[in-house]
């Protein structure tokens, strides 16, 4: 696991993820991440900041729910500022009829990894750790290093309590309050979140 370790510690500083996912497991990959110490936060939010690699770009940015793109594909971060402010813990209940369902756990910090088969070859993915979470749809061959990306992501995101705990005390959280699914579309009265309606309209 060191020589691990230092592979990360390398692939972060050149952005090479994708070589280091054909290195390992889902499992493996978030344990090398978490094991590491995170990269140095290069963006910056209210009350927030986190480590970008350096191949990813912010398409769009809406306070705590951001959209960054990697390769051509879509990350929904959200930063859930009052998940961190009441120390809240999803009880994630693993599903064995999906790909892939698993829970991880890092500092008493808990978080689980879900992958379902979609559409077009597409396969949906959500991470959940450090009080936040990541979306993506990516094709099979992408999904470890997409996890890499997102476990290098969640787990570099550090809090400001200062600054958290005035916008909570001031209301200033109560209308941008973040939630752990991404919200539905407007024109759509079905059970599709938002990156299950875009995989809907993906054509090859």
């Amino acid at each position: 696991m060191k020589k691990l370790i230092i592979l990360l510690s390398v692939f972060l500083l050149v952005g090479c993820t994708n070589t280091l996912s054909n290195m390992l497991t889902i499992d493996s990959g978030i344990k090398a991440v978490l094991d590491q110490n995170s990269a140095n936060a290069n963006t910056s939010g209210v009350g927030f900041k986190y480590y970008k690699p350096r191949d990813f770009s912010i398409l769009e940015n809406d306070g705590y729910n951001q959209v960054l793109l990697n390769n051509g594909n879509k990350y929904y971060l959200n930063i859930d500022i009052n998940g961190y402010y009441s120390k809240y813990n999803e009880d994630k209940k693993l599903d064995s009829s999906i790909y892939y369902s698993n829970k991880f756990s890092f500092n008493d910090k808990q978080g689980y990894v879900e992958i379902k088969e979609g559409n077009n070859d597409y396969f949906y993915i959500k991470i959940m750790y450090n009080y936040s979470s990541i979306e993506t749809l990516v094709l099979e061959k992408y999904i470890k290093e997409a996890v890499i990306n997102s476990a290098i992501i969640l787990s570099s995101i550090k809090y400001n309590d200062n600054v958290i705990n005035h916008l909570i005390s001031a209301g200033d959280l109560d209308s941008k309050e973040s939630t752990y699914e991404i919200k539905k579309p407007s024109n759509s009265s079905n059970d599709k979140n938002f990156l299950f309606y875009d995989l809907d309209n993906i054509t090859e």
